[in-house]
């Protein structure tokens, strides 16, 4: 269904891409970079989580480490079972996080990589 926007209009064209060829150019290159910017922020957001889930696999491994140290010395071993358990959650966590790769020269942007 149309919006009532779109029936007043008499020329929606001429609303999109504006009344000339250089003002219509203006709008889709703004277009065009806004969505580079999306794909960047979604890339972005993506990497921070996989950095800390990242972090969380080296810090639970770093304390696997001194367990296994310590349980020389005393019986750990309960505690060593639920940090390996953790170990194991944060190291499928971390492969369930997916890094989305953008490729430039499919958006017609092969200059960004100079």
């Amino acid at each position: 269904m149309a919006d009532g926007e779109d029936i007043k209009l008499k020329c929606p064209i001429e609303n999109d891409y504006g009344s000339s060829p250089k003002e219509g150019v203006k709008r889709e290159t703004r277009a065009h970079y806004r969505a580079m910017l999306s794909m960047y922020k979604e890339k972005m957001d993506a990497l921070i989580a996989n950095h800390d889930e990242e972090i969380e696999v080296v810090r639970l491994q770093a304390k696997l480490e001194i367990l296994r140290d310590l349980i020389e010395l005393s019986d750990l071993k309960s505690e060593k079972q639920k940090f390996e358990a953790d170990f194991r959650l944060a190291q499928a966590k971390m492969a369930d996080v997916r890094v989305p790769n953008i490729d430039l020269f499919k958006l017609g942007e092969p200059s960004m990589y100079d």
